[in-house]
């Protein structure tokens, strides 16, 4: 006989095996366009810069040095888009049946973990801030916890209401186990 018992995936290294992951948020991506856009015209300026120099250039070893230059920029330039990429990818919020995870990832393999078990939220406030926020409906949740608990924020996401629903949900059935 088969067993159809479904088996959830393992999302991340410390969950415990009858935990849920309900909502894995990010912050929202439209704030990372300013960098995206500035990185873009960058890498494209420095390759017309690579296609055109030498037909300017007359002096050979200044040609070198320009070439030598260009290709240092470049590597800057994409290990700079690369660490704003794996700073926004990796820094996520995941709410589970259990508990609050907020991973940071700040710099190349540098990372913060904050953790909070949903029997220990106080209060879930949405706090607005700027016109980029209210233009793209972006919001930044405060989780305020009890006792020694670090309090928690979600910084930027979308659908900051239905988050805070989700959260209100999980502490009041934790509080009335």
């Amino acid at each position: 006989m088969i067993n159809d018992q479904r088996v959830e995936p393992q999302l991340f290294c410390t969950q415990n095996p009858d935990e849920k992951v309900l909502k894995i948020l990010r912050r929202g991506f439209v704030l990372e366009l300013p960098w995206l856009i500035l990185f873009t015209l960058v890498i494209g300026l420095l390759i017309f810069l690579g296609d055109y120099i030498p037909s300017f250039v007359t002096n050979k070893d200044l040609a070198s040095v320009l070439d030598f230059s260009r290709i240092s920029l470049t590597i800057m330039a994409l290990a700079y888009g690369l660490n704003r990429y794996f700073n926004w990818f990796y820094s996520v919020n995941i709410i589970s049946d259990q508990r609050l995870l907020d991973f940071e990832f700040s710099e190349l393999g540098i990372k913060s973990i904050t953790e909070c078990q949903i029997k220990n939220i106080q209060s879930v406030n949405i706090k607005n801030e700027g016109f980029l926020s209210f233009l793209f409906g972006l919001a930044t949740l405060n989780i305020l916890t009890s006792g020694d608990n670090p309090n928690i924020d979600f910084e930027y996401i979308y659908n900051s209401n239905e988050i805070q629903d989700v959260i209100s949900d999980l502490t009041r059935g934790a509080h009335h186990k």
